[in-house]
């Protein structure tokens, strides 16, 4: 990840997750704020505003999540159900590299919201099904990965569950997500989670350890939308009004990004592996095109450079 030292930016335009060390280590916390990052993923795919609400809250629990891991690779958040959204993929690189795609059927979409829950709670659109971490470290390495049900009505129920039965941490995250408005056309997104930290070599005892928990669980559930967007009250501000009676540590803060791992070379290997003949079946007016489910990105390639990607490789002889 890279590090971000050194001066805040009042704008609020920084995408960052900024970590932080409470009560001496008993308890560790991590501020996500997303702005153009959220805007750039959620806009471009057009989304339903409950799809992009969901999609925005998936981006910040991947942040979330992702943070508080050490790895080099790709951890990938994922869902599948079998609601109206039925699939959403979310995968942040170790670099700080943010995407994310979801699909859903529109008619069943548009029915679940016609149904007119009271108090206006949206319904659960992801139905049942299950939601998966995985961490690739490349070819080398072993693949993790957590698998828990979809748990109640929200996405973050089931990040709950996950870390019960995963981390078995205790574990509290608190996820926001706006929207654009006249007054703000952006889409963002933030989140505040704490988790209990193991008690091996802790100075607290347990008694003092659990009201520590209490105490900062207490201080998250009080945080209001308007603090964790608010572009004055910058994530290491935010921390010390939240956490200041804690002995809140601030620690360099990562910076994340909306970006895309397609190309065109990526893509010319996806479509050599299919057989030509059912890609020559595709094509329109001589194009096959291919997009990517991610950043909607559009790839053309001619009938002859197709048959180019499945031309064996040719081999030159050299003599001595």
């Amino acid at each position: 990840m890279h590090a971000v030292t050194g001066a805040r930016d009042l704008a609020g335009h920084r995408d960052i997750c900024q970590p932080l060390i409470l009560a001496g280590g008993a308890l560790r916390g991590r501020i996500v704020r997303l702005s153009q990052t959220v805007d750039s993923i959620v806009s471009r795919h057009r989304f339903p505003a409950p799809v992009g609400e969901l999609v925005a809250d998936a981006l910040i629990s991947t942040v979330a999540l992702a943070s508080g891991l050490k790895y080099d690779g790709i951890f990938t958040f994922q869902v599948r159900g079998d609601g109206p959204v039925n699939t959403m993929v979310v995968d942040a690189t170790s670099s700080g590299a943010l995407r994310a795609c979801a699909s859903f059927d529109a008619g069943r979409l548009e029915s679940a919201l016609g149904g007119g829950r009271p108090g206006h709670l949206q319904p659960h659109l992801l139905g049942s099904g299950h939601l998966s971490f995985t961490v690739d470290q490349g070819p080398d390495t072993d693949r993790y990965q957590g698998v828990v049900e979809l748990a109640g009505g929200a996405l973050i129920d089931s990040v709950h569950q996950y870390f019960r039965q995963s981390e078995q941490l205790a574990s509290l995250l608190k996820t926001a997500v706006s929207p654009p408005s006249p007054s703000e056309p952006r889409w963002r997104a933030a989140g505040v989670l704490i988790q209990q930290m193991p008690r091996l070599g802790s100075d607290f005892a347990a008694d003092d350890a659990d009201d520590l928990w209490r105490t900062a669980a207490a201080f998250v559930a009080s945080v209001t939308d308007v603090e964790l967007f608010d572009p004055m009250l910058t994530p290491e501000r935010l921390a010390k009004r939240l956490f200041g009676t804690l002995e809140c540590e601030i620690a360099p803060a990562r910076e994340y990004r909306a970006e895309c791992r397609c190309s065109r070379q990526r893509t010319g290997r996806i479509l050599a592996s299919f057989p030509l003949h059912e890609l020559k079946s595709l094509a329109e007016n001589g194009i096959v095109r291919m997009t990517c489910e991610f950043c909607r990105s559009d790839y053309a390639f001619t009938e002859a450079e197709v048959e180019a990607l499945h031309a064996p490789p040719r081999i030159t002889s050299v003599q001595e």
